[in-house]
């Protein structure tokens, strides 16, 4: 991760968009003295301040975490681009000043082992605290035409030894007579799992792998499950 060159990016779009440092502080619900951090290459901001930078300036994570804005492309540019960008180290430091002085982070990247869906990912993590990320969850099934559905519900386990453990559960699968048939991927749109305090469920800095079980709801009233398996590029070492 080049902090300097984060540091020049975020700089370049608070220009962009007329702000000071003080009106972005204000909007981002930070100090004054955090955004120069972050100009200045001497800390970035945590997944959650990241997330919020991106719908400011309508930027991606990954462009953020890059440095630099993409070309835009096709949606089936977009759903590869997110196989690619899940294998590789997106990321983010925790954010550092609760009592004004820098906490230094891990991150690892979050790995989809799935051909039909694709998603962004990372953790974050120190000896006192661990966060995770999940967002962008895509069905990108090329041999299956998209399914529909009226609801889906998002459960994330983590895998243990002695099986697995709930972290959380985003959606519902309520139906009622208004309910539409969407395609997978719009009823994902809007799945996104932030959790800010991690408890895993192991004695080092990382933990297990994790995966997403995806419950699916059509229009007569059957369910289709979906299971995502995920991989951490650094496991517990018990």
């Amino acid at each position: 991760m080049n902090q300097e060159k984060i540091g020049k990016f975020i700089y370049d779009l608070r220009k962009k968009y007329n702000l000071t440092q003080a009106e972005l502080a204000s909007r981002l619900h930070v100090t004054a003295q955090a955004i120069s951090k972050w100009e200045n290459g001497r800390g970035v901001p945590d997944i959650e301040l990241l997330k919020k930078l991106s719908e400011e300036f309508n930027v991606s994570i990954s462009e953020l975490i890059e440095g630099k804005e993409e070309k835009k492309k096709s949606k089936m540019a977009i759903i590869v681009s997110l196989s690619i960008i899940s294998m590789i180290l997106i990321t983010t430091i925790a954010f550092l000043i609760l009592t004004n002085q820098v906490s230094t982070f891990n991150f690892s990247s979050l790995i989809c082992d799935n051909e039909s869906f694709s998603l962004n990912g990372v953790i974050a993590y120190n000896s006192n605290k661990k966060s995770i990320y999940i967002s962008n969850i895509e069905y990108c099934d090329k041999l299956v035409a998209e399914p529909k559905f009226i609801n889906v519900e998002c459960i994330l386990y983590e895998n243990t030894e002695n099986g697995e453990r709930e972290i959380a559960k985003l959606g519902n699968l309520d139906m009622d007579s208004n309910s539409e048939s969407k395609y997978l991927s719009e009823l994902l749109e809007n799945i996104e799992f932030n959790i800010d305090d991690y408890d895993c469920n192991c004695n080092s800095t990382t933990c297990n792998s994790l995966h997403i079980t995806i419950n699916a709801l059509n229009d007569q009233n059957e369910i289709t499950t979906y299971n995502i398996p995920i991989e951490i590029d650094y496991k517990c070492n018990n």
